[in-house]
């Protein structure tokens, strides 16, 4: 009797000419049902073609099944010999770690071995300290090659950030008078009636006091400190604000509150992204529908400028749930724009990557460092190494738009003390200088090649004054008072809502009103202008709607973080009157003096 081994074809006793016969014959058949098929049957309906290659398939199916078998004999028996697999780690193979990572994600001894994940909370209120990591990022190499994958990267390791921080030095601990979440500000909301007043006021808004800001922070450098400190609502006052614009944003915070999705990001296409404008007569094929990190990044933005972090305030939850989204989308190479697409990608990762910097720099708490550095590592190697600018993919020539989110991302990274190359900084310089316009260089173009645009020029300056720079650069007076000539042409009124050039415009008038009487003068009109116009058109719930110049594709979280960052301005950057508070390092010049 005929015994096959392993791997081969039992007969059951017919002879191999026999079978081949057969499978012939078999396959003939199938041969002319298909010709049938495309000619005399061809104009049969689709479900009798189907039936028949139904039938015919389950024929040859049970054929095979009838007359195959694939294997025989037990495991291991036989003259076939089994094969054996040994494990063993990587570190194991190498000599050491630094054969596997490159300096700049090299992990601690602890991180060899992964935690327990657990979901991301704010600790209880006890004594608390930071243990940054001052190792320094690595520096920027010329020619990069394009990252191998843009696979979501593993969970973080040791230091975690799904852990709880270990206990060190006191930070402020959140107080029994600070405002319920998100639900309790909607019943305020429903329940309140607009006080009498000469300026329009947001309709149904809670009173200011109901969310008061933290206390300082001893590890936030000093220009964040005006977010915590206990009189904020008497410096926002001082400085061009009021308790109408404290409870706008306070309303806001508590519409993204209630906007937040359980997995902790915010999903853009669910409150109007995505919805393609032409603006600029540009198709970006309704770029935004995707840009969930991006949005989520100014989302958490508007909430830290409000001095809410991770670890204390009444949105404590919020803010750490959006962190560990942002950490959960970060790809293995550090970047962080998720599934966004072309248009939308690199914007995306700036934002995500400012607010991640932002809340280390505010916090430093060591579980947000090693997303914090990768996340920075990758914008690095975005910038064109000649150009200096960064656009939509590796290598691109870039364009001011995109510049100004790289920029705000590096300086906040340099606060949470990640060192930035400098020549980082004097690509970005040359950049500048190539979009310079204007017969005192003081208006800006979107890229070199084009015209001065009004929105380019507000955020060209307010680049400007966020470089470390040396005297070569510093913000010359006649080009200061062109872009502010500029920008004072074009106010903000609710007939054209430009939010993006709002709040761009926004942050350089506040920073430039110390530097001679018109500045502020340009400033003072500017922000009554905006505060009226942006406490007219808050809705009800506390948001601003998506209908705005560019809101078709950022959606009504887009305009509503926007908004509220722009009503946190009297506070959200220290101002120091004859300087740069923003600019400003070892070795380099302020802009200002």
């Amino acid at each position: 009797m005929f015994k096959p081994s392993a791997y081969q074809l039992a007969y059951w006793g017919l002879t191999s000419t026999t079978w081949l016969v057969l499978w012939s014959i078999l396959g003939a058949i199938t041969l002319l049902l298909v010709i049938l098929l495309r000619t005399r049957w061809s104009g049969a309906r689709p479900w009798r073609k189907c039936a028949i290659l139904s039938l015919w398939v389950h024929v040859l199916l049970a054929f095979v099944a009838t007359t195959v078998r694939i294997m025989s004999g037990a495991p291991e028996t036989g003259s076939d010999q089994p094969i054996r697999i040994s494990v063993t780690t990587v570190v194991e193979q190498a000599e050491s770690i630094d054969e596997i990572l490159p300096d700049w994600q090299q992990p601690t001894e602890t991180s060899l071995v992964a935690p327990e994940p657990e979901k991301l909370l704010p600790p209880e209120p006890e004594p608390l300290e930071s243990s940054p990591d001052e190792a320094a990022v690595e520096h920027l190499v010329e020619t990069q090659a394009e990252p191998a994958s843009n696979e979501p990267a593993p969970p973080l390791e040791a230091p975690s950030l799904l852990a709880s921080p270990a206990p060190s030095e006191e930070l402020p601990s959140q107080t029994e008078s600070q405002a319920p979440s998100s639900p309790a500000v909607a019943e305020t909301l429903a329940e309140a009636e607009p006080e009498p007043t000469t300026e329009p006021e947001v309709a149904q808004s809670p009173p200011a006091e109901t969310v008061p800001p933290v206390e300082a922070e001893p590890a936030a450098p000093s220009m964040y400190l005006d977010r915590f400190a206990k009189d904020r609502d008497q410096l926002a006052e001082q400085r061009g604000g009021s308790q109408q614009t404290e409870r706008a944003v306070q309303a806001a915070l508590g519409w993204l509150a209630s906007a937040q999705s359980k997995n902790g990001g915010w999903d853009a296409s669910l409150f109007g992204a995505g919805v393609e404008r032409q603006v600029l007569k540009q198709d970006r094929h309704g770029a935004g529908a995707n840009a969930d990190t991006g949005i989520t990044g100014l989302a958490l933005l508007a909430f830290l400028g409000s001095g809410h972090t991770h670890l204390n305030g009444p949105y404590a939850e919020e803010v750490a749930n959006g962190l560990e989204y942002l950490r959960q989308c970060q790809h293995a190479d550090g970047s962080l724009y998720g599934e966004a697409q072309l248009f939308a990608r690199m914007y995306c990762h700036s934002m995500a990557t400012f607010a991640i910097c932002e809340a280390y720099a505010l916090t430093k708490d060591s579980r947000l460092e090693p997303m914090a550095r990768a996340a920075v590592h990758f914008g690095l190697s975005m910038q064109h190494p000649t150009d200096g600018g960064w656009r939509y993919r590796r290598g691109d020539t870039g364009d001011t738009s995109q510049l100004g989110w790289q920029v705000m991302a590096l300086r906040s990274a340099q606060l949470a003390d990640i060192e930035i190359p400098d020549v980082t900084w004097t690509r970005i310089e040359r950049f500048l200088r190539r979009v310079r316009r204007g017969p005192a260089g003081g208006l800006a173009a979107y890229r070199p090649e084009g015209p001065p645009s009004r929105t380019m020029t507000a955020e060209a300056l307010f680049c400007r004054q966020l470089l470390p720079t040396a005297d070569s650069y510093r913000i010359e007076q006649a080009s200061l008072i062109e872009a502010l000539e500029s920008i004072a042409e074009e106010l903000p009124s609710s007939a054209r809502r430009n939010l993006y050039y709002w709040y761009y415009a926004n942050l350089a008038l506040h920073q430039a009103q110390f530097q001679s009487d018109e500045a502020k003068a340009v400033w003072q009109d500017w922000n009554h202008a905006l505060t009226t116009t942006l406490l007219a058109t808050q809705q009800d719930d506390g948001s601003w709607s998506e209908a705005t110049v560019w809101g078709g594709y950022g959606g009504r979280v887009y305009t509503t973080a926007l908004s509220a960052m722009c009503l946190e301005v009297y506070y959200r950057y220290s101002p120091s009157e004859g300087s740069n508070a923003i600019a400003g390092r070892k070795g380099w010049h302020a802009v200002h003096r």
